[in-house]
């Protein structure tokens, strides 16, 4: 009967753990922070790949990049925070011989709950008809965060990284459609709080009916048209360090009965 009882009484104390876990995801009640974002680690398709980043909109754009379509707000510059990321040489005699382009305008202040979803900025996309192997395949958008409530918090930065899917151009203007699509809809934050939680955002879109067919796109695929434009807001959400899902737990707890009674 001694064995019985301590499985038991083990089986008690991982249900206790994952509890414990559980409680201990305390996050601020209120939130207060700026939004700045930039472009970062572009990848390109080919050798003939012709990428431009500008991450400081305040002062107009650097050279090559094409205003073609451009946010009205962010032409011919933008509020500090905003960046705009260009890619691929415009094929000439096409219908819309223009660059692709992302642009992102933070913003001015953000005002949360914790664990809610929030509207952080909004990511423009210029779908551009551009010569093969010259474009991107991704490029890293990366959103710092300076925050004013709760005091004391350092700045954070998380990154996610952005896949450009170009596809094949055809008479069918839906498979034509490209996509930039988030990799990673979660990246850890440089802090944690006083309880030793480490936060995470995560990270969403939300295209806007007004400029895309929003039947195009899902939360984590922005789709547009050849030559078209969108606009999509970018959710977040803080959370702390991710804990295992109920089935997760299930399946741990499992395993450990299974451990347990092959040592019987």
């Amino acid at each position: 009967m001694k064995k019985p009882l301590r499985f038991l009484t083990l089986l008690a104390s991982l249900l206790s753990i994952f509890a414990v876990e559980t409680n201990a995801q305390n996050l601020p009640g209120s939130l207060s922070f700026t939004v700045s974002g930039s472009f970062e680690n572009g990848v390109g398709q080919g050798n003939n790949t012709i990428l431009i980043a500008d991450n400081n909109l305040t002062n107009g754009y650097a050279a090559g990049m094409d205003l073609k379509d451009a946010p009205t707000s962010l032409n011919p510059n933008g509020p500090a925070g905003a960046a705009a990321f260009q890619w691929g040489a415009a094929a000439r005699g096409s219908s819309y011989d223009h660059a692709s382009a992302l642009w992102f305008a933070p913003l001015p202040a953000v005002n949360v709950a914790a664990n809610q979803y929030f509207n952080l900025g909004n990511l423009y996309y210029r779908n551009g008809t551009i010569q093969s192997g010259t474009g991107a395949s991704s490029v890293n958008l990366a959103l710092n965060l300076n925050f004013s409530n709760p005091s004391g918090l350092p700045a954070a930065v998380a990154s996610f990284t952005s896949d450009l899917i170009n596809t094949p151009n055809t008479s069918d203007p839906v498979a034509s459609a490209d996509i930039v699509s988030i990799r990673n809809s979660g990246a850890p934050l440089n802090f944690t709080d006083t309880s030793g939680n480490k936060y995470f955002l995560e990270l969403s879109f939300k295209v806007d009916q007004a400029t895309l067919d929003g039947t195009l796109s899902t939360q984590n695929e922005f789709r547009v048209f050849e030559g078209g434009q969108g606009r999509a807001e970018l959710l977040g959400r803080f959370t702390t360090a991710p804990i295992p899902e109920p089935s997760s737990a299930l399946l741990a707890v499992l395993g450990m009965v299974a451990v347990l009674r092959r040592k019987r």
